[in-house]
């Protein structure tokens, strides 16, 4: 259980550093789009690589972003009964909907990104949404990144429900005197 414990922190800290940081890219975004429209109406002088920019900031943030929504247990959920369950209950259909939907998504999604990652950086692939061109092999292994670690915090959060239906209780990944759960 320790290496689980271990394995599990390592994890969640991976994901919290990357959404951390990740966040400053919505000050980016904000700060390109500002810049943009001034320059667009004000200026009248538009640029030709706000949207390459804004498309790949905006992925990035999206899809670095999923796992530390994952991680914080903050992601967008119907809870018209789910609220009023139990922990237990709660872990049952997480457990469930995970294993019979999430896993099988991600794996797929993963494993896509990165032969779309290697292909990019073989072909040398360029951007056709706009005028400017760049290079998408950097996006590329973000995405595929992204998809990579949600696969791992999926692998957490699954783990984590796991302890809770069999133990009743939340894992406790620092470990407590005795604690052997």
């Amino acid at each position: 259980m320790i290496i689980i414990r271990g394995l599990l922190r390592a994890i969640d800290w991976l994901s919290e550093w990357t959404g951390r940081a990740v966040s400053w890219v919505a000050v980016s975004i904000m700060l390109t789009m500002t810049y943009e429209v001034i320059m667009r109406f004000i200026f009248r002088a538009p640029n030709k690589w706000i949207t390459d920019i804004t498309i790949m900031s905006g992925g990035t943030l999206f899809l670095l972003s999923t796992a530390f929504v994952m991680l914080h247990n903050t992601n967008v959920r119907v809870d018209i009964f789910y609220a009023k369950w139990s922990a237990k209950t709660k872990a049952l259909v997480d457990i469930i909907f995970t294993a019979l939907y999430l896993f099988g998504a991600i794996f797929v999604f993963t494993q896509q990104a990165w032969m779309q990652a290697r292909l990019s950086y073989l072909q040398h692939e360029i951007s056709q949404w706009g005028y400017w061109e760049p290079t998408l092999v950097p996006f590329r292994f973000i995405i595929a990144y992204g998809f990579s670690l949600l696969a791992l915090q999926t692998f957490s959060w699954f783990v984590k429900n796991v302890h809770i239906l069999v133990k009743g209780k939340p894992l406790a990944l620092r470990a407590e005197g005795g604690n052997k759960s």
